[in-house]
């Protein structure tokens, strides 16, 4: 689909500075300190290496966000969000959530999709943060712990969620969706060129969501358990 399209450009040319680093460093470059007698001395490729730190990449953290108004009691909403394992019915870029057995705020995400001839696969866990009840429900990716198919099997980009959810009556409430990525500074300007298609995707699976919701078609945690 389009998300997975949007996201094969931006992971995967953040999967890894590493090979940055190299086109960086393969280029002739010059370096030069100065003595106590204020002469320029110039370093050789050895001392630079001993002498030269690495800095880390900057990276920055980009939103998209959808926002949604469900006729349906927030305490239902609430219930139907919990079942982590359910939201791929509602954002179908989102191949599977699979909650781990042995620790239950554990779940591994996987996205799937085709883009530039091929097939993409990104994996990652993710932990799920202490909730507040009825008002938020958010998790955040665990370092390290991605990979996938390919190019996804390189990807390690940090990645977060929320879903926040406000009262309107009995009957009804607002449900706001965040996705937030980090990228490397050189790569935001990609990001954000991406991020009105991303924001429209996102509102297309918030629209979905309550479409179902009002239709009885998703159960709740509760009538899981």
């Amino acid at each position: 689909g389009l998300l997975g399209t949007c996201m094969a450009v931006v992971l995967g040319a953040a999967a890894s500075p590493a090979p940055y680093r190299s086109a960086v460093s393969s280029r002739p470059m010059n370096f030069a300190r100065r003595t106590g007698s204020g002469n320029l001395v110039r370093l050789t490729r050895g001392n630079e290496r001993k002498r030269r730190s690495v800095s880390p990449a900057y990276a920055q953290w980009l939103d998209s966000k959808a926002i949604v108004d469900v006729p349906v009691p927030i305490e239902q909403c609430w219930g139907m969000w919990l079942r982590r394992e359910a939201i791929p019915q509602w954002m179908p870029w989102v191949a599977s959530v699979e909650v781990d057995l042995e620790d239950n705020e554990v779940s591994t995400w996987k996205l799937a999709t085709e883009a530039f001839g091929q097939n993409w696969e990104f994996s990652w866990q993710a932990r799920n943060l202490p909730p507040l009840k009825q008002k938020l429900i958010h998790w955040r990716s665990i370092d390290g712990s991605m990979g996938g198919s390919g190019i996804g099997s390189a990807i390690q980009v940090k990645n977060k969620g929320a879903v926040k959810f406000r009262r309107k009556d009995e009957k009804s409430c607002e449900i706001q969706l965040v996705i937030s990525y980090e990228v490397p500074e050189l790569l935001v300007p990609v990001g954000q060129a991406l991020g009105p298609f991303v924001d429209g995707i996102l509102q297309t699976d918030m629209d979905r969501f309550r479409d179902m919701a009002t239709s009885g078609k998703l159960a709740t945690y509760e009538d899981m358990s």
